[in-house]
């Protein structure tokens, strides 16, 4: 997660920066949400909603994108054991 308007925020070399990782941090600002999350009024706070997806989704997607880079790349292949590998019937 980056921080909106960090100096570094577009600096990323390794993995780059996309937008849905910036957040901004705003302040808990009434008691009732001070109460919610046992903080003091006036404590920093980032709101960011994280997605978890089971094994079996993340296997689906990793088949479907590399199923689609190698047609894209004209290669002939058939996966086996979830791994794209040449077909060469």
């Amino acid at each position: 997660m980056y921080l909106k308007d960090d100096p570094y925020e577009s600096t990323d070399a390794v993995f780059g920066v996309k937008d849905s990782l910036i957040v901004r941090v705003e302040t808990v600002d009434d008691a009732d949400q001070a109460k919610q999350y046992g903080v003091e009024v006036g404590t920093a706070l980032i709101k960011y909603d994280f997605v978890l997806v089971t094994e079996k989704a993340v296997a689906d997607l990793r088949q479907e994108e590399s199923g689609r880079a190698l047609t894209a790349q004209g290669q002939s292949f058939r996966f086996f054991d979830g791994l794209p590998v040449p077909d060469v019937d």
